[in-house]
């Protein structure tokens, strides 16, 4: 028997259908901390169900228990930290990260330093860090020893007044923590520049919502960028080799004046801590649509999750996964007022919700 029009159709819905509900993961939240906090950096997995984050709002590093409830303070915050402060201190920690065996490491954004700790909370050491293109922090680490750091001074100009230099691409370092070698590993494509106004000034700066790519490693060496321009995800393996990702096609999502009002608010309330004029005319280049992600972290499995642009600002956030292969795998939407801030072991998620007063709570989660 010949299929009619109507047949077909409803059979390539069907098959659409099937496609759909495979490639969709859902997240469930399974446990909250009890308390709220300002701002949260990423969460880092530790033993017997406990974590360690950032709050940066009121810069305090952070170990809780999502079996008891319990949230512990870590060393003290200090308005100045000489050189010779110890571990225990910090002035802005803004980011952690899991070493080998059970150490912890807590950049320090305004100290300009690496603190190491133990898992138990105990402070153990400044890690020494070679010189090496300035002094933006290391954020990367494997557990193999290295760390590795983006290049951001050869796109402000390498340190030599009076000169901006717009290279193609921006160099990631590997920085051999013991020994101190430090070498080139991938390169990322420069960010796009444009005019801004502040007040009577103008001066270069980076076009807002443009495609950015992003870097990571897995730990044991593993490295991969997710490529904004060509929304894929490329693969450097631990001897060098790499992997190129598959190019995919994404439904651009239009810039709109809420989004350039939004942004210019946020540039307003951070610069209140400045002194700068709430008055200041102030204009800034925005890309005409949004890039196919804004954020990127991987899973320890090998999974790089690529964070999608929303058309408005209350929109669940959806994930698009790419496995170790650079191939798309799954979608993965949070609850609404969620997002992703860190993986634990197997399917364990863990991200910020946003609550009523304008706080977020930390919650686990569990990815299917």
């Amino acid at each position: 028997m010949k299929a009619g029009p109507t047949t077909l159709v409803l059979a390539a819905l069907a098959v659409w259908g099937c496609t759909k509900a495979q490639s969709q993961g859902t997240v469930t939240l399974d446990a909250k901390l009890p308390v709220t906090f300002g701002q949260v950096s990423n969460v880092v997995e530790l033993q017997g169900g406990r974590v360690a984050f950032v709050d940066t709002k009121s810069k305090l590093f952070l170990i809780a228990d999502f079996k008891s409830g319990k949230i512990d303070t870590l060393g003290s915050r200090v308005d100045t930290l000489p050189r010779s402060a110890p571990a225990s201190q910090y002035k802005f920690p803004g980011w952690v990260a899991h070493l080998s065996g059970d150490t912890v490491a807590l950049v320090d954004f305004a100290g300009q330093r690496t603190t190491l700790w133990s898992e138990s909370g105990q402070a153990v050491a400044v890690l020494p860090m070679p010189a090496a293109a300035g002094q933006t922090p290391v954020l990367v680490y494997d557990a193999v020893g290295h760390g590795y750091k983006i290049d951001y001074q050869g796109v402000l100009g390498g340190g030599e007044p009076g000169k901006a230099l717009r290279p193609d691409s921006i160099a990631v370092l590997r920085i051999v923590l013991k020994a101190g070698g430090v070498d080139t590993v991938a390169r990322l494509r420069a960010p796009e520049f444009g005019s801004a106004t502040f007040g009577e000034q103008s001066q270069e700066a980076a076009v807002v919502f443009a495609p950015n790519d992003f870097f990571g490693v897995l730990s044991d060496g593993t490295a991969w960028i997710a490529r904004g321009h060509e929304n894929r995800v490329d693969w450097r393996a631990p001897d060098g080799t790499w992997t190129i990702g598959k190019s995919r096609d994404y439904a651009k999502v239009p810039v709109t004046k809420a989004d350039r009002d939004r942004v210019l608010a946020q540039v307003r309330e951070q610069g209140k801590q400045y002194g700068m004029p709430q008055e200041l005319n102030i204009e800034y280049p925005f890309a005409d649509t949004k890039p196919p992600f804004d954020f990127a972290l991987a899973r320890p499995s090998g999974e790089v999750w690529l964070q999608r642009p929303r058309a408005k600002e209350n929109d669940p956030i959806v994930y698009g996964v790419v496995d170790r292969t650079g191939a798309w795998r799954r979608e993965m939407a949070f609850p609404s007022g969620a997002a992703l801030a860190g993986f634990g072991k197997g399917d364990v998620v863990y991200g910020t919700i946003k609550e009523g007063n304008g706080l977020r709570s930390v919650g686990r989660f569990t990815a299917k």
